[in-house]
């Protein structure tokens, strides 16, 4: 084409102005599109012990995924214990599960229809679920709109459009009211026992050391705490130990053999063993994604300090 008549596209080039920085530019980093998304519903409860093939208030188990699971409760309330406090889910209500983060179910009405949504995530859009953490978010007529539109790409199997759409139904669930995620229902020996096994991770916690602590019989203790807290308290106790590991190990202040002995493992190798059976990856590795997780972070909020300025 002569260049005395140069094409739209030549203009647009030509017109393009120097940019400020040559590394560093437009990103689709700040949109939230979910990878290896998995849909599927419950109506009823499965006493099956493992797997995602079902979920029951009887099995007694603890749950925990290496993927984000998003839990929308469309009909049926129930009860869910979330690594060491207890959220009530009601109907029409969203919940996020992180990856990672020990799950079990405590009540669930015989009938009930709650549709889950599990999948992936990059590590650099990661941070932009984290207000999830606080709790779950009442459905409102925009949000079930858009996982309408998530669910109909799904079940085309336009994995792009199912992508957009769930991505897109975050920011407008974030906007119903938010549903706190801790329970206040819980009675004073519960209450009692949690404060205590919070506040001493590093002594005793067999159950002989916790009646005693208590001034109860072990059986008594054993039977309420299970039936009221909805799993077993030697269940309760690793959990606690874990997720406290988990805090210090992204804060990256103290060396694994610290981290053991503030957690009440009685060694390096113990801790490594019980990290690695309840999040299937070890301690350092652990360690290493949060600390990529934390860098994500501090990018998103820089893109978004720079696009303010702008």
């Amino acid at each position: 084409m002569s260049a005395e008549f140069p094409s739209n596209l030549t203009r647009q080039a030509r017109a393009l102005g120097l940019p400020e920085d040559y590394f560093h530019g437009l990103d689709w980093g700040g949109e939230l599109l979910p990878r290896e998304i998995v849909s599927f519903c419950r109506v009823a409860q499965d006493h099956r012990t493992s797997g995602w093939d079902g979920i029951s208030a009887k099995a007694g188990r603890y749950d925990q995924h290496d993927r984000y699971v998003l839990l929308v409760a469309l009909e049926g309330r129930g009860r869910m214990g979330i690594e060491t406090t207890v959220r009530e889910i009601g109907e029409s209500e969203a919940h996020l599960l992180f990856p990672h983060q020990v799950h079990y179910y405590i009540e669930l009405p015989e009938e009930f229809s709650w549709l889950y949504i599990t999948f992936e995530l990059p590590p650099e859009t990661r941070p932009l679920l984290e207000e999830w953490r606080t709790g779950g978010r009442e459905l409102t007529p925009q949000s079930e709109e858009l996982l309408e539109k998530f669910l109909e790409a799904y079940e085309e199997g336009d994995g792009l459009g199912a992508s957009l759409a769930l991505g897109k139904a975050f920011p407008e669930l974030e906007k119903g009211p938010l549903v706190m995620a801790a329970s206040g229902e819980e009675t004073d020996l519960i209450a009692r026992v949690k404060k205590y096994v919070m506040g001493n991770l590093e002594s005793d916690l067999a159950m002989p050391a916790l009646s005693s602590a208590m001034g109860i019989s072990e059986s008594y203790l054993r039977a309420v705490f299970r039936e009221e807290a909805g799993v077993s308290l030697g269940n309760f106790v690793r959990s606690v130990r874990l997720v406290r590991a988990t805090y210090l190990l992204e804060e990256g202040e103290l060396e694994l053999g610290e981290i053991a002995e503030q957690t009440g493992f009685g060694s390096l190798t113990s801790f490594t063993r019980a990290f690695r059976r309840m999040y299937e990856m070890t301690p350092s590795s652990y360690r290493k994604q949060a600390q990529t997780e934390t860098r994500s972070k501090v990018e998103i909020k820089t893109r978004t300090h720079r696009l303010t300025k702008s």
